[in-house]
This record gives structure tokens, C-alpha cells and sequence, in this order.
């Protein structure tokens, strides 16, 4: 891994974002899912859900792919989050 890489890395993942990741761990522990019980329901990959609720957008290829899961799992998490633009926040 490379310097560069390695400092994308770190870069998605911000204070504000893990804060909204524990919400989202949060709410799904209150209505008694498991983090894979929520992707195979969702169709999405049980490493992006993790990604958000550790806060660490650096699992997503891309932006458009955090923005569309994040919103896809507060959805269905009944949640009224708004993204928080790490990657326009440097």
C-alpha cells in the first residue's frame, strides 16, 4: 500500500461520521439485527454496512456509492440522517 493510499484512508473517516455510524449500529441493535441480517435484506454488502457504522468511507469506491448505501440503510433503518460529506469536507 502506498503513502497516498494509506492517507485516503484515514481521510474518510471523520469524528461527525463515526458519530452518525453509531446511530445507525444503534438502531439496528434496538430493533435486534445482526449487520448481515441487514445486508442480505437490503442487498448491500455486509462490509459497506460496517464501513457506515464505523463511520470509515474508505470501503466505498466511490462517493455516488457511499451516498446511495448510506441513504438505502438509514431508509431502511427509518432514520432521518443527512450524509455527511467527507469527501467534499478536506
Amino acid at each position: 500500500m502506498q503513502i497516498s493510499e494509506i492517507d485516503t484512508k484515514i481521510s474518510l473517516k471523520s469524528a461527525q461520521t463515526c458519530k452518525i455510524g453509531k446511530a445507525f449500529k444503534e438502531r439496528r441493535q434496538l430493533l435486534s439485527l445482526s449487520e448481515f441480517e441487514v445486508a442480505s435484506e437490503i442487498h448491500v454488502n455486509v462490509n459497506y454496512i460496517k464501513g457506515i457504522e464505523h463511520g470509515d468511507y474508505s470501503i466505498f469506491p466511490a462517493r455516488v456509492f457511499a451516498l446511495q448505501y448510506f441513504k438505502k440503510y438509514a431508509n431502511f433503518l427509518n432514520l432521518k440522517l443527512d450524509f455527511f460529506d467527507i469527501y467534499n469536507s478536506q
